[in-house]
C-alpha cells in the first residue's frame, strides 16, 4: 500500500475576493518526464496541484455565497491550470458540503469540469486525488468503499490517481486503512493515502 502524506496545495480563490481568471493556452505542456513520482506509488503527477476546496463551497470560502459568476471563475481556473500543464487537482467529499446553504459539490464541479475539457481535449489526462471524511458514525472498512464509490459517482469516473483519509477518526482508523488496502485491490483507485496525520499517527498507519 503507498502511503503519501498531503494538504491542499493552494486554493484559487480568496474568501474575500474573486479575482478573474482568462484561460491562454500555454506552449509548454507537461510531458511525463516533468512529473514526479508521488510518495511510494507508481503514479507521476505534475509538480504542482491546485486544491479545489473552496469550488462550491459556501461555509467558509466565497463569502458564504456561491453564483455563476464564481461558477465561470472556478472553470476559468480549471481551463488555465490544464492549459500550463498541471494537471493535478485534489478535492474531498466535504469540500462544497451540501449541508452548507447553495453550496455546489466540488467533487461534482471537478467532475463536471473534467468531462466539459475531455470533450473538447479528448487526449488530456487530468490525476484526480479526493478523500474520505472519517466521520464518527463511519465504521468498518466498507465504509471507505461506499464513499469512495459516492465520490467516484460525484466526478463521473470509474476510478481515481489518489483517495486519502482526510482526517484520522476518533475510532476506526485500523478499517479505514484496511478499506484503502480494498480500493486499490477493486481498481478503483490507484495510490492511497493520508491528509492531516501528525507523524504519531503516520506510524500508527504504516506499522
Amino acid at each position: 500500500m503507498a502511503m503519501h502524506v498531503s494538504s491542499a496545495c493552494f486554493s484559487v480563490f480568496s474568501h474575500r475576493r474573486v479575482h478573474k481568471i482568462r484561460a491562454v493556452a500555454s506552449e509548454n505542456v507537461t510531458t511525463e518526464d516533468d512529473k514526479v513520482k508521488l510518495g511510494g506509488s507508481d503514479l507521476k503527477v505534475t509538480r504542482l496541484g491546485i486544491g479545489a476546496w473552496s469550488w462550491g463551497d459556501t461555509s467558509y470560502w466565497n463569502n458564504f455565497e456561491w453564483d455563476d459568476r464564481k461558477m465561470k471563475a472556478a472553470k476559468s481556473a480549471f481551463d488555465v491550470s490544464v492549459d500550463a500543464g498541471i494537471t493535478f487537482f485534489d478535492t474531498a467529499e466535504v469540500y462544497g458540503s451540501r449541508a452548507s446553504f447553495g453550496a455546489i459539490n466540488s467533487e461534482t464541479l471537478l467532475g463536471r469540469f473534467v468531462k466539459e475539457r475531455k470533450e473538447k481535449d479528448p487526449g488530456v489526462e487530468v490525476a484526480i486525488a479526493t478523500k474520505f471524511a472519517a466521520l464518527p458514525w463511519r465504521l468498518g472498512r466498507q465504509s471507505v468503499i461506499t464513499a469512495l464509490k459516492d465520490s467516484l459517482g460525484r466526478l463521473g469516473v470509474s476510478s481515481v490517481e489518489l483517495y486519502q483519509l482526510h482526517w484520522p477518526g476518533i475510532w476506526g482508523n485500523e478499517g479505514y486503512l484496511d478499506g484503502l488496502g480494498d480500493a486499490v485491490e477493486q481498481g478503483l483507485v490507484k495510490a492511497v493515502g493520508v491528509s492531516n496525520y501528525s507523524d504519531l499517527y503516520c506510524r500508527k498507519a504504516i506499522a
